[in-house]
């Protein structure tokens, strides 16, 4: 499964085109991703046939959210659902570095029945094994934790994702290792020789001249879902 980032109607159309399995949506992406205004995701999803995974981050300081945002949190999941979105893409941290299992616990909640990836806010996390740890312990109701192993490019931390990989197909009650960051069509031979997994996250990757200031680009796209699907 390949999974675009897209940030409007044009993208994902095009993403569809070019061979994509999934979407995930999101505004602001100079500021890591944010939350798709209504508009927009109206616009996507009308645009589209593929599943729809939609950020739901309110801002871009932190992943520490206190009770204002919680509040917009629990509205534009709503929202999301409203508009029938596939699912929902959310991580929150507290302040000492932990996965914020309370706030975890509401969205779980608060989603219903659309899918959910616990995002790259893993990455913000002081313990990263320990956060894995924790996501795990909620099983079928995380379907995917999307994460390069706490370095910039998921090239840099293979080890320890063929670790968590290894160990989430063990057991089919447990969430799935979404590999994302720095995954490019020229990399995706060596990562996916080295890992064998079942889901890639591709961002400015799949654009032409590996910028999200260019269009996506369909030979690249093509390229990442030839070693995947091989």
């Amino acid at each position: 499964m390949l999974e675009v980032i897209v940030e409007n109607a044009v993208d994902a159309k095009l993403a569809e085109k070019y061979g994509a399995n999934r979407l995930e949506v999101v505004s602001a992406i100079s500021e890591g991703g944010l939350t798709p205004s209504y508009g927009v995701l109206k616009e996507i999803i009308g645009a589209t046939s593929l599943p729809t995974m939609v950020m739901i981050r309110p801002h871009s300081h932190s992943f520490i959210y206190n009770e204002s945002d919680v509040r917009a949190i629990q509205t534009d999941i709503e929202v999301v659902k409203k508009l029938g979105a596939t699912g929902i893409v959310f991580g929150a941290v507290t302040e000492a570095g932990k996965i914020d299992t309370n706030l975890l616990e509401k969205v779980l909640e608060w989603k219903g029945d659309l899918r959910f990836t616990f995002h790259r806010a893993i990455e913000a996390t002081n313990d990263l094994e320990e956060a894995y740890r924790t996501l795990k312990t909620y099983g079928k109701k995380i379907d995917q934790v999307l994460t390069s192993g706490g370095t910039k490019s998921a090239v840099d931390s293979i080890p320890l994702l063929k670790n968590w990989i290894a160990d989430s197909e063990k057991n089919s009650d447990s969430l799935q290792i979404l590999v994302g960051s720095g995954v490019t069509d020229q990399n995706i031979h060596d990562l996916h020789e080295a890992l064998s997994n079942q889901a890639y996250h591709v961002g400015s990757g799949a654009r032409m001249a590996g910028s999200f200031a260019s269009p996506l680009d369909p030979e690249r796209i093509a390229r990442i879902q030839k070693v995947i699907q091989s």
